[in-house]
């Protein structure tokens, strides 16, 4: 059982991680935009959905402990009971789930993750300081596990010519390739699309420098882990 935390870091494994960056650093040649893709174990705890699920699950295994309890102790027909053998279910259950991420992920609502995942991902945009580039021309590919949802989201310098709404087809291809099994090879295909829509209306220059990493990972502890240094001059390809 993968604990919750650790989501983001079984996310790709060592090798998806140097082609991402890889891919990352190839396409960041031809533009002086800055690609960033980041992962999360999840955006929210989601205390609700872990509570709405032990409410669930634990009716029916309420139900089958009265009644084994009621024949064994001749306690039939007693609603204390069954009352107590659901209190006794709930609260384990509720740990349980907080633990499972594939349970939980099954009683968390839609549009609420939605939410919560876009709004980590601006906030992590400015949290991480991603929007000091020297022309605002960072782009943030957020990526969420335990929700497995993703967030595309441009600098200002990106937005003023590439609108919010060409990233959504990205974002399904991604999507689409994190319920397959297939992250890293989408997230570096993604990666590549996004290189060849920069080049079109950013293309490099001859002192443009790798202003930010290639690729952010969240520790257990929700720490950022860095890998493809920011400091590095793009040579012109």
């Amino acid at each position: 059982m993968v604990s919750m935390r650790r989501l983001a870091g079984r996310f790709l494994n060592e090798d998806e991680r140097q082609r991402v960056v890889g891919m990352v650093a190839e396409m960041e040649r031809c533009t002086t935009g800055e690609i960033v893709p980041m992962v999360v174990s999840a955006s929210h705890s989601y205390p609700e959905a872990a509570l709405a699920g032990a409410a669930w699950l634990s009716m029916p295994s309420a139900l089958v402990a009265a009644l084994v309890t009621g024949s064994l102790f001749w306690w039939q027909d007693q609603l204390l009971w069954l009352f107590l053998a659901f209190l006794a279910c709930f609260f384990p259950l509720a740990l349980l789930l907080m633990r499972i991420p594939w349970l939980l992920r099954l009683f968390i609502r839609k549009h609420r993750a939605q939410e919560e995942v876009e709004r980590a991902a601006v906030n992590r945009f400015y949290g991480e300081g991603l929007h000091v580039t020297r022309e605002a021309t960072g782009v943030l590919i957020y990526i969420s596990v335990l929700e497995r949802r993703v967030f595309i989201l441009g600098d200002r310098g990106i937005n003023e010519r590439i609108g919010p709404h060409a990233w959504q087809g990205l974002i399904d291809t991604l999507v689409a390739g994190i319920k397959e099994g297939c992250a890293g090879e989408s997230l570096c295909s993604v990666i590549e699309k996004i290189g060849v829509m920069l080049h079109i209306h950013f293309p490099p220059v001859a002192d443009d420098r790798n202003e930010l990493d290639n690729l952010l990972i969240a520790g257990e502890d929700g720490v950022l882990a860095h890998y493809g240094k920011a400091t590095s001059t793009k040579p012109l390809t």
